[in-house]
């Protein structure tokens, strides 16, 4: 496959994503520590034993997945500081189609930064990856979360009954999907 993944965008004058590095570890684990409360009830890998190694293996998996073209991870950076993460779940490049996460720290919600940072990556998968199909999966209980594939015209398929386990529970799950053919009548 004849692609090059994009491994850095500009959200603002302040916020750029960018490809993850082994520089960003350290620096990882402390936005990740700081708001682990915030961040557990709905991610599946923040553990009570997340650790430094926890954090290598990610950014390490995303560096060689991305090489891989397997999937895309952002860290989302106001100047310097890591506020959050994006990116794309997972690649299908035979059927082109991708999955949008995120994340972004407690103090950074409510800014429209997540819903921009998707804006900006729809856009990149339908213009330059000639993906067809784009999907949003979040726990039906994060509002904050659903309300963001809802702003940028997705359409809710359904909800997957106690499909994933977050906090000590099972979530129902919503399933939203963006088409191309969608996008254009924006």
């Amino acid at each position: 496959m004849d692609i090059e993944l994009k491994t850095e965008f500009r959200l603002d004058d302040e916020i750029i994503l960018r490809a993850w590095t082994e520089a960003d570890v350290q620096q990882a684990i402390d936005v990740v520590i700081r708001n682990r409360e915030h961040l557990q009830e709905y991610m599946h890998w923040m553990t009570p034993d997340y650790s430094l190694e926890t954090a290598r293996g990610f950014i390490s998996n995303a560096i060689s997945s991305a090489a891989e073209l397997k999937n895309l991870g952002l860290g989302i950076f106001r100047g310097e500081e890591i506020i959050g993460s994006v990116g794309f779940v997972e690649f299908d490049w035979k059927a082109r189609k991708t999955e949008i996460g995120y994340w972004i720290a407690k103090g950074e919600e409510g800014n429209g930064i997540i819903t921009r940072a998707c804006k900006l990556l729809i856009d990149y998968a339908f213009d330059e990856l000639r993906m067809n199909r784009i999907e949003i999966q979040c726990s039906a209980e994060n509002h904050r979360s659903a309300a963001v594939p809802e702003r940028l015209g997705f359409q809710k398929e359904g909800m997957l009954r106690q499909a994933e386990f977050r906090n000590g529970r099972l979530h129902d799950f919503l399933i939203y999907g963006l088409l191309a053919e969608d996008r254009k009548r924006f």
